[in-house]
């Protein structure tokens, strides 16, 4: 499995914009909690697939109902 890092932008790998199509493969339900620009927070992080590339999305930046209605897997430690 692929190690968490700290949030931080020396660590972020790319950017999707609204309307970019993510494949979510799996997610840690209790990861590095992460709070928005309004407060809001989770510890929720989705793997996903983007572009080739493996990455980790927090759940903070997902629209809510994709959130919880998700039946995805764990990830694998």
């Amino acid at each position: 499995m692929q190690a968490l890092l700290h949030y931080r932008r020396s660590n972020v790998v790319g950017h999707v914009w609204h309307g970019d199509v993510l494949r979510a493969v799996c997610r840690i339900a209790n990861g590095i909690t992460v709070t928005d620009e309004v407060g809001g927070h989770s510890s929720m992080w989705f793997r996903v697939d983007h572009d080739g590339e493996q990455m980790w999305v927090p759940a903070i930046r997902m629209r809510p109902e994709q959130v919880e209605n998700t039946a995805l897997p764990g990830c694998p430690d």
